[in-house]
């Protein structure tokens, strides 16, 4: 990674940040001597952010106008560390919010990665990768992030295990399509591992002009990503973007599928899924159904509200997995991590490898994995039942 982008210090860019991960309802990691804890930023206008968190913890926390606070923060994929001042607190649309300046500077804290850029909207040909080890054995695997020097990859086939095909310091052979007739091929060591993630670092025999072709790609991708960040910022705060978004019906309402209680919300891209799954339910459940694009969800329930209650009428999520933009793992980590979803959330997709497909919706936060391809009505119906008596009559 190149030590110009160690450092985050441009204030806009720093703003667009903030401002995306307000878009995202996510958490910021705040330090405060002993004390520390995650709380979702809410908004920001160029002189202060804020982030929710209750009076009582401010109190607890003993913490005073003027006061450090030490941030860690997550911004598509990369990991940074800020510090901020505490400008005091204050309820914000009926939120008990801390305030605290906009960090002056944003510090990488993951510099071992070989990730320069990762791409918010991916092009879909840069996704696919095949790369072997020393064995010749060719494995499928998807690019998570581009870097200068080197590329994470995850497999494509989620039954395997990465540490078993590869070893550190083990040589592979890499190739990328990029765009259009422009492909990276290039002998690569293994750098590190992640969570069935790995580091694939260029070797000295990589060929130069490839290289130089490669790198010149990803500036241009950078570039192209930051005239739509340019496009999509609000100089005057998240505020505004949010009125902006909102005028511009950006964002896809809910679709009642089934009007009655109690009611079930699915997030799905396939309307005819949708209905189909209501016809199913209707004896005993509503349904309403949210193709959902960014952004927190709960802030997306218009037509299923109910006084008091921060998510409506939903009972019950169910998370389809097929979504236009997110996975199914990723949005449901939001609902439950970032946005505190206080009702079950299930995952439901196809039938193969059935049991690791719940052991990762379990890790993500879901309560349980239901299979509706093939489509059974009666073990749906039952699966569902018997998750919302559990949490009913809990």
């Amino acid at each position: 990674m190149s030590k110009s982008t160690a450092l985050l210090e441009d204030v806009t860019a720093i703003r667009m940040a903030l401002q995306r991960l307000c878009l995202a309802g996510t958490k910021l990691e705040v330090a405060y001597k002993a004390q520390r804890a995650a709380f979702p930023i809410l908004t920001e206008d160029g002189e202060r952010m804020a982030f929710r968190m209750p009076f009582d913890d401010i109190g607890a926390w003993g913490l005073k106008p003027g006061e450090n606070l030490a941030i860690k923060l997550k911004d598509r994929g990369l990991e940074y560390e800020c510090v901020v001042s505490h400008t005091g607190q204050e309820v914000l649309e009926g939120v008990e919010t801390c305030l605290a300046t906009i960090p002056r500077v944003m510090r990488r804290s993951d510099l071992h990665r070989l990730a320069d850029f990762i791409p918010d909207r991916p092009p879909s040909q840069a996704h696919a990768a095949t790369f072997t080890n020393t064995r010749n054995a060719l494995l499928d695997g998807t690019v998570q992030s581009f870097g200068e020097e080197g590329l994470e990859l995850v497999l494509r086939n989620t039954k395997q295990d990465i540490r078993e095909l590869l070893r550190m310091g083990e040589e592979s052979l890499l190739d990328v399509p990029l765009e259009g007739d422009l492909r990276l091929r290039a002998p690569t060591t293994v750098a590190y591992f992640g969570e069935n993630l790995v580091g694939l670092r260029f070797t000295k025999q990589a060929d130069a002009k490839m290289l130089d072709q490669y790198r010149t790609w990803i500036q241009d991708q950078q570039v192209l990503q930051a005239q739509q960040d340019k496009d999509e910022f609000s100089p005057r705060g998240f505020q505004e973007a949010t009125a902006r978004i909102n005028r511009a019906a950006a964002l896809p309402t809910i679709k009642i599928i089934v009007d009655r209680d109690p009611m079930i919300l699915l997030l799905t891209e396939k309307e005819e899924f949708a209905r189909r799954l209501g016809e199913a339910l209707s004896r005993k459940f509503g349904l309403a159904m949210l193709d959902h694009i960014k952004g927190p969800v709960k802030t997306q329930l218009k037509g299923i509200e109910k006084e008091g209650a921060e998510w409506g009428r939903t009972r019950m999520v169910v998370i389809h997995n097929q979504l236009r933009l997110a996975s199914p793992l990723e949005l449901c980590r939001q609902l439950v991590a970032q946005e505190d979803c206080p009702v079950p959330v299930i995952l439901a997709g196809t039938e193969e490898d059935e049991a690791k497909k719940r052991h990762h919706a379990v890790a993500a936060g879901a309560v349980d994995y239901v299979t509706v391809e093939p489509f059974r009505i009666l073990a749906i119906l039952r699966r569902l039942d018997d998750t919302l008596s559990l949490f009913e009559g809990a």
